[in-house]
């Protein structure tokens, strides 16, 4: 019999049994089953791996590390520490800054130096500062107290910040007292009766950019000065001054400048004179690796009374150029025009001997020619030679006044062609020596005066700093001059000065950072020569003093 079918009706069999033991609460229907034989389930295809899996490397162990463990028994007592807080004090990356300093000196020829600059403490919206200075010559090369001279300054400084514009402003007063004592010698005179004495009040106010930086630069300001001296000299003047710059790439430039000056003055000859001035400069500048181009023009009107004057209006080019071929040599041309402003102040302040002149004129510098070479070498030496060729108008001169021989008179040549042949030297050594020379040769050819009265032929200026270490500078420095031909005009008498070569020297020791000490001595090799005619100069003058820094 098939098995299947044996086990299919065992268990019909007993499911009968267990449903008549129950309580049945229905009728139990008739069920067929059907039993198919010939039914086949077939399963899909598997494939089978027969690769086998590597075996990977064992791992390497570092070795066998054994350790020999030793007991060391020591009869020491325990240590006791007593740990305390450690109080490092950090030094400040900051410098200690003085804002304000003054300085004490004593010489011969009774000449006291006092000195003092008062500055405010650092600040991102104000500045301001006060500098007082007095030094005296109380006894000079001539009849003692007859040749003294003293000098006073008092001055006011300060500035106001925004956010990207400076307001500032400077007032000032000057006092100068000198003697006219180039009388002859013998002379009984009185100090009082040929004392000079100066005063200069003066101040201004401006606003101005902060960065300059910018494309957009300004500057403009408003100044006013007094003077009078002993005599009759009288000198007012109002000025205002406008820089405009505009910047507009790293190669291309524009600047307008313009400043006008009213000025009244009054003397022995001369009353009620208005002299005005106004001049504008547009000029324009390109700048690219080697080559410098400036290019523009003066536009001036003066009102100064001179014989054959055609116009008050002036118009002159100006233009330089330079190119550089290596940083060692490099040349430059320019040719420039303009008027060249004078004041009674601006003469007193080159020849304090002035007095009494007949007019006060401004120059006219037709135009000047400059060419020439300069360059640098090894980044420590710069050098310039090149040579002017100019022709002014009205250019002035000095010759002893024709009332009084002890006061000096202007002079003025209506036409007048100079040439000038310069050269220059600078020379910085490493950080502790610093080398500047000029030398300059004037050739002049005028067509009224006969002679460049007291103008120099030749003048050399040499200036030396040496630093060897911090606490130390020491300053040298020279100054020649020769070939001045000079005119009496009282007595018609033409002379020639002798050169002039005047040594100076300075040297100032710090002790501390405060606190330092100077030395400074003038005319050292103690030459007897004059700069003005009939106006002796001091020997060898020496001061010393002391500089405290608070």
């Amino acid at each position: 019999m098939n098995k299947p079918l044996i086990f299919f009706t065992l268990c019909m069999g007993l499911f009968a049994q267990t449903a008549l033991g129950q309580d049945t609460r229905g009728e139990v229907k008739d069920q067929e089953f059907v039993i198919r034989k010939d039914r086949v389930l077939t399963l899909p295809t598997m494939p089978r791996n027969f690769q086998r899996t590597p075996n990977l490397p064992s791992a390497q162990g570092v070795g066998n590390l054994r350790y020999d463990v030793h007991n060391f028994f020591l009869t020491l007592p325990p240590v006791e520490t007593n740990i305390q807080a450690y109080q490092k004090r950090f030094e400040s990356q900051k410098p200690q800054l003085f804002n304000s300093y003054t300085k004490l000196g004593f010489g011969n020829y009774l000449s006291p130096l006092a000195e003092i600059h008062l500055n405010s403490k650092e600040s991102d919206y104000m500045n301001f500062g006060a500098f007082i200075k007095h030094q005296g010559f109380y006894q000079g090369p001539v009849d003692g107290e007859n040749s003294a001279e003293d000098h006073t300054t008092v001055r006011l400084d300060g500035s106001y910040y925004l956010e990207s514009t400076e307001v500032y402003g400077h007032v000032g007063y000057n006092r100068d007292k000198y003697h006219f004592y180039g009388y002859t010698p013998g002379l009984e005179v009185n100090a009082q009766d040929i004392a000079q004495v100066m005063h200069t009040a003066y101040g201004d106010v401006g606003i101005r950019n902060i960065d300059q930086q910018q494309s957009f630069n300004y500057d403009a300001a408003f100044s006013s000065r007094i003077f009078r001296d002993s005599y009759l000299a009288r000198e007012a003047e109002i000025g205002l001054k406008a820089n405009l710059g505009f910047r507009a790439n790293e190669n291309l430039r524009a600047y307008v400048n313009t400043d006008a000056y009213f000025t009244t003055p009054q003397d022995q000859f001369y009353d009620n004179i208005n002299r005005n001035f106004l001049r504008v400069t547009p000029k324009v500048t390109y700048i690219k690796e080697g080559l410098k181009v400036k290019a523009g023009a003066n536009l001036v009107v003066e009102n100064d009374v001179v014989s054959n004057k055609n116009s008050d209006f002036h118009i002159f080019p100006t233009v330089y150029a330079s190119y550089k071929f290596t940083e060692e040599i490099g040349i430059f041309a320019g040719l420039e025009g303009d008027v060249i402003r004078n004041t009674y102040y601006d003469f007193v302040m080159e020849n304090p001997f002035l007095g009494p002149s007949q007019g006060l004129l401004n120059t006219i510098q037709n135009f000047q020619l400059s060419a020439g070479v300069n360059g640098d070498i090894y980044d420590e030496v710069t050098y310039t030679v090149g040579a002017k060729y100019g022709r002014f108008n009205n250019m002035h001169f000095y010759g002893n006044n024709s009332n009084d021989s002890t006061r000096f008179e202007l002079m003025y040549d209506d036409q007048t062609d100079v040439l000038n042949i310069n050269a220059g030297m600078g020379w910085h050594f490493e950080d502790w020596y610093q080398l500047e020379a000029t030398a300059d040769y004037y050739q002049y050819n005028l067509n009224e005066l006969t002679g460049a009265w007291h103008r120099p032929e030749w003048e050399l200026k040499i200036n030396n700093n040496i630093t060897p270490n911090e606490k130390l500078l020491i300053n040298a420095s020279a100054l020649a001059m020769g070939g001045i031909r000079v005119i009496n005009l009282e007595s018609g008498r033409q002379d020639k000065l002798g050169p002039l070569f005047d040594l100076s020297a300075r040297v100032d020791y710090a002790f501390t950072k405060q606190f330092s000490a100077f030395a400074m001595g003038n005319n050292l090799l103690n030459q007897n020569y004059q700069r003005f005619w009939n106006y002796r100069v001091r020997g060898i003058q020496g001061i010393g003093g002391i500089t405290f820094k608070f």
